[in-house]
């Protein structure tokens, strides 16, 4: 059995919805931060208090960097890194990076990339959602429940695309 051979549609739908989250990002960065007093409570301890801030200029600039930074940056390097591969370690590692598919391989592997990419800045996207409903409240406070709620949501995210990969390439070297 083989991984399904890609559709460039699917491949093109994951670089869509990774592109259209960024724009996501920068509006809704943009936007709602000018609701934000001009110190933030960034960092909070156990109890949801504030224990660490920024000035909103900084806050401002740390946000855009992690919505649009961290993302870009996990998809550049793994793009890089995939996209040109020879040795990569892999399950049934011959099947899979034979000269009849390696393209298939490399260009799944972008993909699934993009789509880690796509769950960082929906995170982080949530992150600041979080910050912001914390300032809203006097004092400020952050939902520590929400908080674990978004955790637990970005690591079965994680898991499942890890999941998804260690199947997709589990599959085919039994041929």
């Amino acid at each position: 059995m083989e991984i399904a051979k890609p559709r460039r549609l699917s491949h093109k739908l994951a670089w869509l919805i990774f592109i259209l989250l960024l724009a996501f990002a920068i509006i809704f960065v943009n936007r709602s931060a000018a609701a934000l007093p001009s110190i933030v409570a960034v960092h909070f301890d156990a109890a949801g208090r504030p224990n660490g801030f920024m000035s909103h200029g900084d806050y401002w600039l740390f946000a855009l960097i992690l919505t649009l930074g961290l993302p870009l940056g996990v998809v550049g390097v793994l793009t890089l890194a995939y996209s040109r591969a020879t040795d990569l370690k892999l399950p049934n590692r011959e099947y899979w990076l034979a000269p009849q598919r390696v393209e298939h391989t490399r260009a799944f592997l972008v993909a699934h990339g993009v789509w880690l990419g796509a769950m960082l800045v929906a995170f982080m996207c949530y992150v600041h959602w979080l910050v912001l409903d914390a300032n809203a409240r006097q004092p400020p406070q952050l939902s520590n429940e929400w908080f674990a709620v978004g955790i637990a949501v970005f690591l079965i995210g994680v898991a499942a695309w890890v999941a998804t990969m260690m199947v997709a390439f589990r599959r085919g070297g039994s041929e």
